[in-house]
């Protein structure tokens, strides 16, 4: 193996400095909330000039957006969800309620890390650059959460009944972080609680026979076909 170079180094120099200032933005917006966080606080906790954090992301609403990456991430790595290795084992699973399980516990795993995080977006949605950080946060779940329930579809797991559509529909309306904050902060719920609850209500939903999946396809054609 070659000697790192001198340009190796000063990109593990830059992403750690990255690291730092994100592990830094994220204690402080939790702590203060995004308003009262500012990017000298950020600099300083991260032990870093002002102008550095400027340089690295710009705008306060991009190092919100890193911060956002790293949490649904679990790490900084620059590893898209879809090819991390959960996804990879649900791709290989050939067992239906363990490839159910795989999923719910994947993605209840993100929504856990992202929920507190989320609620500072929420909270300062009045910005319209969060509020479009905020919108962007939700399409990209609604799309790796279909991309997942494909992935049950190609494997052959889902019932012969169930429309693909409604299948990402429930999944996305299961698993996000308000039913998540209301079950587990208003209600008490432990993680493993609401685990094995969204993991028993899919395998109803996805692979019972339920009549219910076809009657809402055909209600679906329909609506589309008068609206």
């Amino acid at each position: 193996m070659p000697p790192p170079t001198k340009i190796d180094g000063r990109r593990q120099r830059s992403a750690r400095t990255r690291a730092r200032i994100v592990e830094a933005a994220a204690s402080l917006l939790l702590d203060r909330g995004y308003v009262s966080t500012t990017i000298e606080a950020v600099a300083e906790q991260a032990g870093v000039a002002v102008q550095t954090v400027y340089y690295v992301f710009n705008t306060k609403p991009n190092l919100l957006a890193a911060v956002l990456d790293v949490t649904i991430a679990g790490d900084p790595e620059p590893v898209a969800t879809l090819q991390r290795p959960w996804v990879d084992a649900l791709r290989h699973e050939t067992d239906p309620t363990r490839a159910v399980g795989c999923l719910v516990e994947g993605s209840v795993a993100i929504i856990a890390r992202t929920s507190p995080i989320y609620d500072v977006l929420r909270q300062a949605a009045a910005d319209p650059e969060v509020n479009v950080l905020l919108d962007n946060i939700k399409r990209g779940r609604r799309h790796d959460q279909r991309q997942l329930v494909e992935i049950l579809s190609q494997s052959g797991h889902l019932h012969r009944d169930t429309d693909l559509d409604i299948a990402a529909d429930i999944v996305y309306a299961l698993i996000n972080e308000e039913v998540f904050r209301l079950l587990t902060g208003d209600c008490g719920w432990s993680l493993d609680q609401f685990t094995r609850w969204a993991r028993a209500l899919l395998l109803q939903q996805l692979l019972s026979d339920n009549p219910t999946s076809a009657k809402q396809r055909r209600s679906r054609s329909t609506r589309s076909r008068t609206g």
